[in-house]
This record gives C-alpha cells, sequence and structure tokens, in this order.
C-alpha cells in the first residue's frame, strides 16, 4: 500500500492551516510551485482530491478535513522536537559518555562539567590506556581522558595539563624523604607494576630496558587504586602519574631521576563528532580549567 512522504503531510497541513499555497509556502520557507507539487503528488498517488480551489481561496474537502484531524498533530511533534534539540544545543538536557584512565584528573573535569551543565548527564567507564581508546573508536564513549591520547587524525584532542611519573614509597621507607629517587634503587627494593596495558608501565619499562635494569616485581595489579593501597600497606614501591589520585594517607610521592619527561592530559574525541555540542562545551570547559589550573601553579 502507497504511504503519503512526510514532505507531502507538511505541505498538506500547511496548506490547510494557511487556506492559501502562498501563505502555506511562506511558512514553510519554500516556493509556492514546491507546496503545489507535493499537494498534487498526494492527491494522485490516491487518486482523491483534499482541497477545493475556489475564488475565495483554498477549502478543505470533506476528506480532506478528516486527514487534516489526524495530520495536525504532526506540528505537536515538530514543536516537542523543537524542544529537546534546544535544550539539548542549550546543554539544558542530553548526555555524554567519558571513559577515562586515572579518576582523579577525570572527576575534576566531570565536576566542572557538572557545574557549568547541570542538566546534561555524565556516564563515566574507567579503564588501561587501549580500553579507553577502543571505547572512542568504536563509539561506546563520547569523550575520552587520558595521558597521551593517540596522535592521527580520526582523533581530536586538547591538552590541558601536564604531568610526571612519580614513585610512590611507602611512610617510613628509607627512600620516603628522598627529593629524588633512581629506578637503579629497585634492584634492591620489592616492587609492584600495572600490567602491561598501563601507559605508565609502559612507560617504566621502557627505561628500565634502556638502563639494562632487571626489576621482577613482587606484585602485578590491575588499577592504579590496587597499586596505591598495596603502597600505602607497606608492599613495595610502584608508580604513577602525579595527578592520578588525590589521595595522601600511607605514601610519599619522590621524582625519579631517570623519568624528567612530562606528559600530556588530554580530552580527546573522534575528529567527526568534534563539532557536536556537548563535544564543544566538554573542550571548551577542559582548556579553561587547564589555563585556571597552569594560573594556579605559577602563583
Amino acid at each position: 500500500m502507497a504511504r503519503p512522504s512526510y514532505a507531502q503531510l507538511r505541505a498538506f497541513n500547511a496548506v490547510a492551516r494557511e487556506r492559501s499555497f502562498s501563505r502555506a509556502a511562506a511558512a514553510l520557507g519554500v516556493t509556492q510551485p514546491a507546496v503545489t507539487a507535493q499537494i498534487r503528488s498526494l492527491e494522485e498517488a490516491f487518486r482523491v482530491r483534499l482541497f477545493e480551489r475556489t475564488g475565495q481561496g483554498v477549502q478543505l474537502t470533506a476528506l480532506g478535513q478528516r486527514l487534516f484531524e489526524q495530520t495536525d498533530a504532526i506540528r505537536e511533534v515538530e514543536d516537542r522536537a523543537a524542544e529537546i534539540l534546544s535544550a539539548s544545543f542549550a546543554l539544558a538536557a542530553g548526555e555524554i559518555r567519558v571513559a577515562a584512565g586515572a579518576p582523579a584528573p577525570t572527576m575534576r573535569l566531570v565536576a566542572e562539567f557538572g557545574r557549568r551543565y547541570p542538566g546534561v548527564r555524565v556516564t563515566t567507564t574507567f579503564g588501561a590506556w587501549d580500553e579507553v581508546v577502543a571505547a572512542i573508536r568504536t563509539r561506546e564513549a563520547d569523550i575520552g581522558i587520558l595521558t597521551e591520547a593517540p596522535k592521527e587524525r580520526s582523533i581530536a584532542a586538547l591538552s590541558y595539563l601536564r604531568q610526571r611519573i612519580v614513585a610512590l614509597v611507602p611512610e617510613g621507607h628509607r627512600l620516603a624523604a628522598a627529593r629524588q629517587l633512581s629506578l637503579r634503587d629497585l634492584e634492591r627494593e620489592p616492587v609492584v607494576f600495572r600490567t602491561g596495558q598501563s601507559l605508565t608501565q609502559k612507560t617504566l619499562e621502557r627505561r628500565l630496558a634502556e638502563l639494562g635494569l632487571t626489576v621482577a616485581p613482587i606484585l602485578l595489579l590491575e588499577t592504579r587504586e590496587a597499586i596505591y593501597e598495596a603502597v600505602a600497606q607497606g608492599l613495595g614501591i610502584g608508580f604513577m602519574f602525579d595527578a592520578a589520585s588525590t589521595r595522601l594517607d600511607g605514601v610519599r610521592r619522590v621524582a625519579v631521576r631517570e623519568l624528567p619527561d612530562s606528559y600530556s592530559e588530554d580530552v580527546f574525541c573522534l575528529a567527526d563528532h568534534r563539532g557536536l555540542r556537548t563535544h564543544e562545551a566538554f573542550f571548551e570547559m577542559a582548556a579553561s580549567l587547564g589555563a585556571a589550573l597552569r594560573d594556579g601553579a605559577r602563583r
């Protein structure tokens, strides 16, 4: 069975409301011939007459009136759709999915975004570097937050913070009061490592190999939170990016001589999604927060 198109019904509704083809065209923002063509095609497809053209204008036929009683609801649907879309553009409503590596920098961003746009729901998941990148590439997440996001044309990224890898040393340990330690010290110390998907672990293992050092961890743990807890319990020395946690209990952060480089903490998304309103707002917020953090660090 033939079905009327949305364009045909929209033109029909406009003429039925305005009782004029020219006024209907103006209301729709199209030409009068375009409206006439839509009405003609609708009438011809169903072999019906919906309007009577008279000297006083356009009048609905009995069939046209019955049809209009049903199709006039389209305007209400359009109005509701416009309200939803307008609210989303104004960020008074909507949702954004965040995938991230470290809770501390992520929660700082999420909290600031929530203060600015309380109507937008933010869902957040955490994972290793590879897992977060995969979530963005497969569109399971909208925004990624990672140290050193992928540098490729399909990814749009913003660096909002720089941080270094530090050693986590248990309080009371002989190295806890040191301003700096060497990776060579690890050969004589128990250590706890992350699993290989972690950027921290990849960087650490690469530097150990460059120095010709062999370090056997007493524990391999999945998360930075587990690393922190293991160190706080005195099990050994661990490693973490210095902004990855706001915890201070039971642990001392110590600079590492052989790891002087700073790394970029990035907000990123698919390049073809960068112009979406929610994504744009998140990037703007991250840039603003990053500038405030840098200003605070200089004072």
